[in-house]
């Protein structure tokens, strides 16, 4: 999974933890705040009540004053009851409803949140969708100068106050669901917008190769983190700039101080085969010699041409070319080389396709894998040819059955100087250089090497290159 789709996640799960946290606690706050004001305005009747009483009648001054015309407590579920536990009072909905209130025997306050049905219609209750009253009631024990004169239970039916609390909860789900999904949208944005940064610094570093090295990353904010990475990967691509370079002048000026004492040593023992006071064994001590400086200049050549890699694109004579012409002038050339260890050319498929490079180089290119197939297959061996499309590509296919190539070596056989036995090598003749030229060739066409390989049964080697748009067949 993408930074950009965890980073996302994490702040998608986070916020709507922070969110229902926050939420809740508001709702549990609004909730608490409603019922303490309805506590209040509760406690406020029960000290009314208290305060009217007269010990010398016995009774409450203020339940005196209630007649069937002028009830004021007509909206409370009100119970009175003297110090005997004998109830002297009850309100309109107290002689409808029972609320099961225990009377308390202490001088505290008791809240009671009830749900209650009744079968007789009341006309200023509003029933919930379960047909039920709910009430928030209050118990307490009244005093006269300390000493016990009776209990009252008061409530109100509280169906708006928990129909408000209800849509406050919804609203706040609602406001959830809404505000994730936006926070989310948002967070998935914001995460683009601060890791775009990341994609433009991995963009680039992909694009530097060994050919373009000078390239580097352009820095917005050298300060940041994402501004340290990238000069962090500048002063890395500069390093690595100067020890290519390095590598790069050292294989020229090596291969140019060779060249020039090695041709000199070269005439110089062909023109001692021309002289006739010089015994054979000698002068065929000298023709080996002479097959030696053949090689060692054929090394030298390849790492000149290694070596100016990075310039090779600019030593191109790139035209359209008949790409099975060259394969034909390849395989003509080489049927004097294999008929010498009794092996032989097949061409299983050979189109007309044409492509776009240069015609030395590709030449050099499927000589070397064709030589390669030569060199490493049994005497009366068979190597395979075969050219086919398959768009965008021209494919190039080189197959022999040959001793093949161990799956440890696969993934190396394309480095430079990389031998799988060095000691096989040695005897016919392989520097390491022939398949890293290869690939060089091929991807400075624009195209790929590819190689399959099993140890006793041979090795393909696959050459992938663009088909030229002028290709009648494309």
């Amino acid at each position: 999974m993408k930074i950009r789709s965890r980073l996302t996640i994490w702040y998608f799960v986070v916020t709507f933890f922070i969110l229902i946290i926050f939420s809740y606690g508001i709702f549990l706050g609004m909730r608490h705040l409603i019922y303490s004001a309805l506590d209040r305005d509760l406690d406020i009747l029960i000290n009314t009540i208290e305060r009217s009483f007269d010990p010398f009648l016995g009774q409450f001054g203020i339940l005196q004053l209630q007649t069937d015309s002028i009830d004021r407590f007509a909206e409370f579920y009100l119970v009175v009851y003297d110090v005997a536990g004998k109830r002297i009072y009850s309100s309109f909905i107290a002689n409808r409803i029972l609320l099961n209130i225990p009377l308390p025997q202490d001088n505290l306050s008791h809240a009671y949140l009830l749900k209650t049905n009744f079968k007789q219609p009341i006309p200023f209750l509003k029933k919930n969708t379960k047909g039920e009253v709910v009430f928030r009631a209050i118990a307490q024990k009244i005093n006269y100068q300390n000493q016990p004169v009776g209990w009252v239970i008061v409530g109100l039916p509280i169906e708006r106050m928990e129909q408000s609390i209800e849509n406050l909860q919804k609203a706040l789900i609602l406001g959830i669901i809404i505000s994730v999904i936006l926070i989310g949208i948002g967070g998935y944005f914001l995460t683009a917008k601060a890791l775009n940064p990341v994609d433009s610094i991995t963009k680039k570093a992909n694009q530097i190769s060994h050919t373009n090295l000078k390239e580097r990353i352009d820095i917005q904010n050298p300060k940041d983190e994402l501004g340290q990475l990238s000069l962090t990967l500048n002063s890395l691509f500069e390093r690595l700039q100067k020890a290519f370079e390095s590598q790069q002048q050292f294989l020229s000026d090596a291969a140019h101080e060779l060249k020039t004492p090695l041709a000199v040593l070269r005439a110089h023992w062909e023109s001692e085969l021309n002289n006739p006071e010089l015994p054979l064994l000698i002068k065929e001590k000298f023709v080996h010699d002479i097959e030696t400086i053949t090689r060692l200049n054929h090394l030298i050549n390849n790492l000149l041409l290694l070596s100016k890699s990075e310039a090779i694109q600019s030593d191109f004579e790139s035209s359209p070319l008949q790409l099975d012409e060259i394969l034909k002038g390849v395989i003509d050339d080489a049927v004097v080389l294999v008929e010498n260890k009794s092996q032989k050319i097949e061409v299983t498929e050979l189109p007309a396709l044409m492509v776009q490079g240069d015609r030395v180089r590709l030449y050099q290119l499927f000589f070397n894998l064709v030589d390669n197939a030569m060199k490493y297959s049994p005497e009366e061996s068979t190597i395979w040819v075969s050219l086919h499309k398959e768009e965008p590509w021209t494919v190039v296919k080189v197959r022999d059955n040959g001793v093949g190539i161990a799956a440890e070596h696969l993934s190396h056989i394309f480095e430079r100087f990389y031998r799988v036995e060095k000691d096989r090598a040695r005897k016919t003749g392989g520097s390491g250089l022939g398949l890293a030229i290869c690939k060089l060739i091929a991807e400075r066409h624009h195209g790929s090497i590819e190689v399959e390989s099993t140890v006793g049964k041979g090795t393909v080697f696959t050459v992938k290159l663009p088909i030229h748009k002028w290709d009648i067949n494309f």
